[in-house]
């Protein structure tokens, strides 16, 4: 199976898709306030923020990555975005029914309206104990080491904000299962990490000048919060899409790192949904 990094971008008619204007906008804004500094030490806790909308028929998959991680995260965050089909009642008789996950400790919020992506992975966030965040969507998966990998990562790159790889393509249950599920399958160990800083980000113009998949990035919470977390108007964004907006954001800020070679996440295609997930 091909390991490729997810792409959002959509032509602009020769138009630069990333808004160096926002970009500058923003760090206006962000340099009248101070400036949080990274923790000097290496993260001690993770939680996993998972955004659920309309994705009931794969949540038993998603769930399944987080109960099999080689270090087990410290804590989960599950955002139901009022969604239409059985997504509440899933995530329901999931963590009733396995009390181990991340100890117990294990939040399952639920929206009384459909306020999209950007806005309740803001919710999930926001409720988060942990140092580290790391995000999941409902549809995707888990390598089974992702979580001890960035971790790792993290520990070698106290510089760094944010941590983002890529990830390999599936389609169907039978693909899934019959995937590695570790990220040493498809990449060997100890492969480094490409920096991206901030003073390569006036030189972006396409969407994946800086590329990552959604699922399986993580940054510091301070960083989210000092950033202003996802941008739920896309009006304001540097890009049309919420995380890849985000990723900029901290981009233009600190440095970054990408796993260019090595995927952190099994990426379902053909699931997306119409609203909720997708802003």
């Amino acid at each position: 199976m091909p390991a490729r990094v997810v792409g959002t971008a959509r032509p602009l008619h020769g138009r630069p898709e990333v808004s160096q204007h926002r970009l500058k906008e923003f760090l206006r804004d962000f340099g009248r306030r101070p400036r949080p500094s990274l923790p000097r030490e290496a993260p001690g806790s993770i939680t996993v923020v998972v955004p659920c909308y309309s994705h009931a028929v794969f949540l038993p998959d998603m769930f399944q990555s987080l109960l099999s991680q080689t270090r087990p995260p410290d804590e989960v965050v599950l955002v139901d975005d009022c969604s239409p089909d059985d997504t509440a009642e899933s995530l329901g008789a999931l963590v009733a029914g396995h009390p181990e996950l991340a100890g117990g400790r294990v939040s399952l919020l639920r929206n009384d309206r459909n306020i999209g992506q950007a806005a309740s992975l803001n919710r999930g966030i926001a409720a988060a104990s942990s140092d580290l965040i790391m995000i999941l969507n409902d549809d995707d998966y888990l390598m089974h080491d992702a979580i001890e990998s960035v971790l790792s990562w993290f520990g070698g790159h106290t510089d760094v904000a944010l941590i983002g790889a890529h990830c390999i393509y599936f389609t169907g249950h039978e693909a899934l299962a019959a995937a590695p599920k570790l990220s040493t399958d498809y990449a060997p160990p100890g492969l480094p990490l490409t920096i991206q800083r901030p003073e390569d980000v006036p030189g972006y113009r396409k969407y994946n000048d800086l590329n990552m998949t959604h699922s399986g990035s993580c940054f510091f919470k301070v960083v989210w919060q000092a950033v202003g977390g996802y941008r739920a108007d896309e009006a304001e964004r540097v890009v049309p899409f919420s995380d890849r907006d985000f990723q900029l954001r901290v981009n233009a800020v600190w440095p970054v790192a990408v796993a260019y070679e090595t995927p952190l996440t099994l990426w379902r295609e053909g699931s997306s949904v119409d609203a909720g997930i997708n802003s």
